[in-house]
C-alpha cells in the first residue's frame, strides 16, 4: 500500500508543477496607459496614443445636461488643463503613465463637475 501512495503523490506534484510553463502574465489594465505602451507603437502626442489604444476614454457617456453637457476633463499632475483636446499638446516622452478615471471615481476624487471623468496624466520625474 505504501508504494501506491508514494505513486499518487508523486503523480500529483507531477501534474501540479509540470503544467506551469513560466510567470504568469498580468492582463494590461484597461484604466492605465503607461508609457512603455505609447512608445511601443511611436505615438508623438497623448491624444494619438489614448484614441488609438484607449478610444472609450475620451467619449461621454450619457447626457446630464441640454444646457451644458459634460465633458472628459483633462489633469496634469494635479493641473486642470481642460478638455480632451489638451492631450495633443502633451509629448509621450514627457508622460510616465495615463489613467483614466470613470465619472463616479472622478467625483469622488475632485468634485462636482467630473461625471463624464478624468484622464489623468502623470509627468516623469
Amino acid at each position: 500500500m505504501r508504494p501506491r501512495l508514494r505513486l499518487t503523490a508523486a503523480l500529483l506534484l507531477v501534474a501540479a508543477f509540470g503544467c506551469h510553463r513560466g510567470p504568469l502574465r498580468q492582463a494590461p489594465n484597461a484604466q492605465l496607459l503607461t508609457q512603455s505602451e505609447m512608445e511601443a507603437n511611436h505615438f508623438t502626442n497623448v491624444y494619438d496614443a489614448v484614441a488609438s489604444v484607449r478610444a472609450s476614454w475620451l467619449t461621454v457617456r450619457g447626457t446630464d445636461s441640454f444646457y451644458t453637457p459634460s465633458e472628459v476633463v483633462v489633469y496634469y499632475d494635479d493641473t486642470r488643463l481642460g478638455g480632451v483636446s489638451e492631450l495633443r499638446a502633451i509629448t509621450v516622452n514627457s508622460v510616465a503613465w495615463v489613467r483614466h478615471y470613470s465619472g463616479v471615481d472622478a467625483t469622488t476624487r475632485w468634485g462636482v463637475g467630473h461625471s463624464a471623468g478624468v484622464i489623468f496624466v502623470s509627468s516623469r520625474q
